[in-house]
């Protein structure tokens, strides 16, 4: 049966691409079809955690409109684009495409707000910043594929090769003026990394080519989400980025992929050209002041912050008055319908999905904010109106 499974070394030929792994926080066998980066794009795809980033923010919360690109929609761009540079490098293709889904499955609901306002929630609770000082969709990226991302009715923890998990712990952090990134060589030690600048950058060029794409992947696409739901008009993108990068998404993608490719081609770094780095930053500068701080990206700021908190605030109270749920039990919903379903969704996800994962030392805090760091957009608000929100009795 190994006979079907091509050799890593024949099918990427640069000397610099990833080729086999350090290895796995759990020792498995090989696998004899896969190379162990396929069996990452696997476990990753076929994990709860990645296909709840269908309904989670990009820019705009919970878009109903199609065509306005979810975080599911963006990770599958970086991907894409990560796995055209990797084969054009002659780096590993199936290791940049296993990056690129994986590298956002740490956010919150509500994208980069929601991760600012759970942070806030950490600052209240000692017992949990002690354990996590900050909230950043990277550091806690890790956290979720090595504890709490499940396949199905398989056991928490997706058991992904050291390099992925490298590549999503480093996939940002730079300053918007970076052009060139080279490998770190340093050992990592990815578990004791608890703040972003002590990421650095990845362990290899195919996780630097992820790091680089990311910002070139929603750079674009959010000026064409921008223009799908009427925040911008085109008369107000700067002639110079439709003259330089492009007029679509697309256009603009592919000046970047082309310029990468050719400043880092035999090179033991990936870069792209100054004069593009410049405008690729003066694009998110352009994003920032008309798109990522327009009302109907930001209107809702406060409400959403004030919504997380009372719902980490309930399902807190909830935890401890059940006692973790160790010998209570929800009546179904046709016998007792005035019970939130976050109730019984928050005992599943304790005595069931999660079931040996958290020892009696966690604090119930580390719990709630787990449950309340995976729920999607819509699942928040819905969950929020069934605590908050009176209903009809007769």
């Amino acid at each position: 049966m190994s006979s079907f499974k091509r050799a890593e070394r024949e099918l990427f030929s640069n000397e610099f691409a990833a080729i086999g792994t350090k290895g796995r926080r759990i020792k498995q066998a090989p696998d004899d079809f896969r190379t162990e980066f396929q069996r990452d794009t696997h476990r990753i795809i076929y994990s709860q955690s990645f296909r709840r980033l269908r309904h989670k923010t990009q820019v705009f919360y919970f878009p109903q409109n199609d065509h306005v690109s979810t975080r599911m929609d963006h990770v599958r761009f970086v991907a894409s684009a990560a796995r055209t540079v990797a084969r054009c490098l002659g780096l590993n293709e199936d290791f940049a495409e296993a990056i690129g889904l994986a590298h956002d499955i740490g956010h919150a609901p509500f994208g980069h707000q929601g991760e600012k306002f759970l942070q806030s929630i950490i600052e209240g609770h000692p017992a949990l910043k002690k354990i996590m000082p900050t909230f950043s969709h990277e550091i806690y990226g890790l956290r979720v594929v090595d504890h709490i991302a499940k396949r199905d009715r398989e056991r928490p923890g997706l058991n992904l090769t050291w390099e992925v998990r490298d590549g999503i712990i480093s996939h940002c952090g730079e300053d918007f003026t970076t052009c060139r990134l080279e490998p770190i060589t340093k050992k990592k030690p990815l578990e004791r990394i608890r703040a972003q600048q002590q990421a650095g950058a990845p362990g290899t060029l195919e996780g630097c080519i992820v790091r680089l794409i990311d910002k070139i992947a929603y750079a674009g696409k959010d000026v064409e989400d921008a223009l799908e739901a009427g925040v911008i008009r085109k008369s107000q993108i700067p002639a110079k980025f439709k003259r330089k990068l492009g007029k679509t998404n697309g256009m603009i993608i592919g000046t970047f992929i082309e310029d990468m490719i050719q400043n880092s081609y035999d090179k033991d770094y990936v870069a792209v050209s100054p004069g593009l780095g410049k405008l690729l930053h003066e694009l998110i500068d352009f994003n920032g002041e008309h798109i990522y701080h327009s009302n109907q990206a930001e209107g809702y700021m406060a409400q959403t912050k004030k919504m997380l908190g009372y719902l980490f605030s309930d399902l807190l109270k909830e935890l401890k008055d059940k006692e973790r749920f160790r010998s209570y039990k929800y009546p179904a919903p046709a016998k007792d319908k005035s019970i939130p379903d976050v109730y019984r969704v928050l005992q599943l996800f304790v005595r069931g999905d999660m079931k040996g994962v958290y020892d009696p030392s966690d604090p119930d805090e580390l719990i709630v904010l787990d449950f309340i760091a995976g729920m999607t957009d819509s699942f928040a608000v819905r969950s929020v109106t069934e605590i908050f929100i009176p209903k009809t009795t007769v």
